[in-house]
């Protein structure tokens, strides 16, 4: 379990990396962009993107629907800028799922859940704690991470290419190859696009795990608990004795 805790933690990492250019300045306008050269917080030159929906005059240039994108940006910064901060949020909460986990489990080492021969009622309270908290929580992300998901799906294409715009590595030379013809051409950006819904669903799946693993571990000690319960009693009664 303390590996799986520390993955959640170090995992929060790559997933915050992946979705990170999906981001715009929600105060910027076209106007802003293009003349002051404005920045973004994450350092993102957002001047091609306002440009790029600016100069959309393709038919390929759609959403996930099959409807043109409109012409202003400023329709949709808002709507991205939204999208991030849930991103952001659900990030944070997936890093405290992480942190509860490594804390959850030096209890569990605190009270020799691991390596006790015989199980206490302090065992089964604190396995039962954390197996709660796990659980719950586990059930919260999942909830979170299939919302935002869906909020991605129904609208992909525009987060893709914004992340395609807000990244420096390579927004230059898909500019200029979207733009190179009549307007912006979709089937030239999709080919740098690199956000899809697979993430969302490993961690789901690595959730689910987690809640699984936590519920075996729980009855693992309810299971132990009765098993001992003759041995414990011996114990007691020696202690008693002692006493």
């Amino acid at each position: 379990m303390l590996c799986i805790a520390g993955a959640i933690i170090i995992s929060a990492l790559p997933f915050k990396t992946q979705y990170s250019n999906i981001y715009v300045n929600v105060t910027t306008t076209i106007e802003e962009a293009v003349g002051d050269d404005q920045n973004s917080s994450l350092g993102q030159d957002q001047n091609f993107l306002f440009e790029l929906f600016e100069n959309n005059k393709a038919d390929g240039f759609v959403d996930n629907n099959g409807n043109p994108f409109k012409n202003d940006f400023n329709e949709y910064k808002k709507q991205v800028y939204d999208f991030q901060n849930d991103l952001n949020d659900l990030n944070n909460l997936i890093l405290i799922y992480g942190i509860i986990a490594l804390i959850g489990v030096a209890f569990l080492y605190i009270f020799s859940n691991n390596k006790r021969h015989v199980y206490y009622v302090s065992n089964i309270v604190v396995s039962g704690l954390f197996t709660l908290f796990m659980v719950v929580f586990g059930i919260i992300l999942i909830i979170n991470s299939i919302s935002v998901m869906g909020k991605f799906s129904s609208d992909s294409n525009l987060y893709n290419i914004v992340s395609v715009m807000q990244n420096s590595d390579y927004n230059i030379e898909a500019y200029q190859a979207a733009t190179a013809s009549s307007g912006a051409s979709l089937d030239i950006l999709k080919s740098h696009f690199d956000c899809n819904v697979m993430t969302f669903v490993v961690y789901d799946i690595i959730f689910v795990f987690v809640i699984v693993y936590s519920l075996f571990l729980f009855i693992l000690s309810m299971v132990k608990f009765k098993a001992t319960s003759e041995r414990r009693s011996e114990l007691e009664k020696v202690v008693a004795v002692n006493d």
